[in-house]
């Protein structure tokens, strides 16, 4: 009984020195190295409600990593009138490398490039911004270890992550503040912040499975509380290491 005391004792101590030498940035690789996989596809169940109003599209989702850079391809399958379009994005690791992102609108055979300005609008109309689709890489924020605490009994870390100054002029957000999962590393919450520091959206992750050795978040929620407005994000039939064809994330490919 004496070894097995002395032993659990060596594993607390061990866990709060893990704790007192994580830095906010440790925890944001962390989080970027939850995916271990090399592409991915998944399809999506998107309900925006405002007003009283509820509107659901249906999409396909498909991504692949090029070393320290990503791309990812958005499909929109229902309802008939979104048919076919197509939002690809290609978001560098390279912070001083503006990300790249276009979308392809079949009903006017058309592809426009989405710059600067742009990725603050919304996405298909939901609580979502065209920026908040596209991976972040680690380094175009700052991140600071704020506290710890707990969410649903759970023990998280909580960060400040503040766009570097190069990122600012682009983004919605003063800063962002996540609830992140010691564990499974993924945040439950995040809190997105306006240049007044008001709370202007907050998200909400869960649905956390393990999906081939991947933890894995299938349910989100963007809230913007001053429009009275939610979007539910629902993801099924999640596979990794499928083998995608770079093919599928050339821009050229948008009009095939």
């Amino acid at each position: 009984m004496k070894y097995l005391l002395i032993a659990v004792g060596i594993c607390l101590v061990a866990g709060a020195a893990q704790a007192q030498t994580l830095t906010g940035r440790d925890i944001a690789v962390k989080m970027d190295e939850v995916n271990t996989s090399q592409d991915g596809k998944r399809k999506a169940t998107m309900v925006i409600e405002r007003g009283g109003q509820k509107l659901v599209r249906k999409l396909e989702m498909s991504n692949k990593k090029y070393g320290v850079d990503e791309r990812s391809l958005i499909r929109f399958e229902e309802p008939a009138d979104v048919r076919d379009t197509l939002y690809l994005s290609w978001v560098y690791d390279d912070t001083q490398k503006d990300d790249d992102l276009w979308v392809y609108f079949p009903s006017e055979n058309l592809v426009r490039r989405i710059s600067g300005g742009g990725k603050k609008g919304s996405f298909m109309r939901s609580d979502f911004a065209n920026e908040d689709i596209e991976q972040r890489a680690v380094d175009d924020d700052t991140h600071a270890l704020i506290e710890e605490s707990t969410v649903n009994d759970r023990p998280v870390y909580v960060i400040e992550s503040t766009p570097i100054p190069i990122k600012v002029k682009d983004s919605n957000y003063a800063k962002r503040r996540l609830w992140v999962d010691a564990e499974y590393w993924l945040p439950v919450k995040i809190e997105y912040y306006d240049k007044r520091d008001r709370v202007l959206k907050v998200m909400t992750q869960g649905g956390i499975e393990n999906i081939n050795t991947i933890w894995t978040a299938t349910k989100l929620i963007m809230e913007t509380p001053r429009k009275k407005s939610r979007t539910l994000m629902q993801y099924f039939d999640v596979r990794y290491d499928v083998g995608l064809d770079d093919s599928v994330f050339e821009q050229s490919s948008l009009k095939r």
